[in-house]
């Protein structure tokens, strides 16, 4: 077999990663069940190749979904069933129903690389498919990579972020001179806040509640950004990457 040339390898990885994020399978033998569309995205580009999604993935706050009755034959039929610890159904999932222990895997939700590699590498060990998610990551890493190209032009302007994006942020190049969230700002934050003079300030699409800091900061720009694949048409991490890149660039 002739090897690889430079042209195919990043033609197979976003292949590989760009497979859209389904919520049914019919094949049950090496299902994995995925909380929500932000850890199916995780299981795709560990390599897995049939993923049933719990949380429906137009879900404006995923980890609050509750359970269902047909849920849980999909949970029982799983190979592996992973889970980031902040849904409400977590304590059902590792108490209630029975579930071998050895199929349940934690993984930790984050936009820094070395988060995603971390968990798309624990996944990818129990699916024994480590060699395709290596290839996955690398282009996750191009697109924090372009990115960060897109939006140069911000770094060293002073931004605030909402504490569930500061991650990204960072990955994108920016350091925030201030951090808010998850809860509603007062006032002594929010004067802090106005004497940063930021032009921006980013919110987390999912539990907004920066829009206080625009009474002080009027001239500023307000957007808010996606953890959870699935909204704007979103539905794997590189989608999520490119968004939130996109709106930040854009007015």
């Amino acid at each position: 077999m002739k090897l690889l040339n430079s042209y195919c390898l990043p033609l197979i990885a976003c292949c590989l990663l760009f497979t859209a994020c389904k919520g049914k399978t019919s094949d049950t033998e090496s299902l994995v069940v995925a909380t929500s569309g932000w850890t199916a995205a995780y299981a795709r580009i560990a390599g897995a190749d049939s993923v049933y999604v719990l949380a429906p993935i137009e879900m404006e706050h995923p980890s609050e979904y509750e359970l269902r009755m047909s849920d849980i034959a999909r949970l029982q039929q799983a190979s592996l069933i992973i889970y980031a610890g902040y849904e409400v159904m977590t304590d059902r999932l590792k108490t209630g129903l029975d579930l071998p222990p050895d199929r349940m895997l934690y993984i930790h939700t984050d936009y820094d690389f070395a988060s995603i590699e971390k968990a798309v590498l624990d996944i990818a060990e129990r699916l024994g498919t480590t060699d395709i998610a290596r290839i996955n990551l690398e282009a996750v890493r191009h697109e924090l990579s372009a990115a960060r190209e897109t939006l140069k032009a911000l770094v060293g302007q002073p931004i605030v972020v909402h504490r569930f994006q500061a991650s990204l942020a960072k990955e994108f190049g920016i350091t925030p001179v201030a951090i808010f969230g998850p809860g509603a700002p007062e006032a002594a934050q929010i004067a802090e806040v106005a004497r940063t003079q930021a032009v921006m300030i980013i919110d987390n699409l999912h539990n907004p509640v920066g829009q206080p800091f625009l009474e002080a900061l009027p001239t500023a720009r307000y957007v808010q950004f996606l953890n959870f694949p699935g909204l704007h048409q979103t539905t794997t991490l590189a989608d999520v990457i490119r968004f939130n890149a996109s709106i930040w660039a854009n007015p």
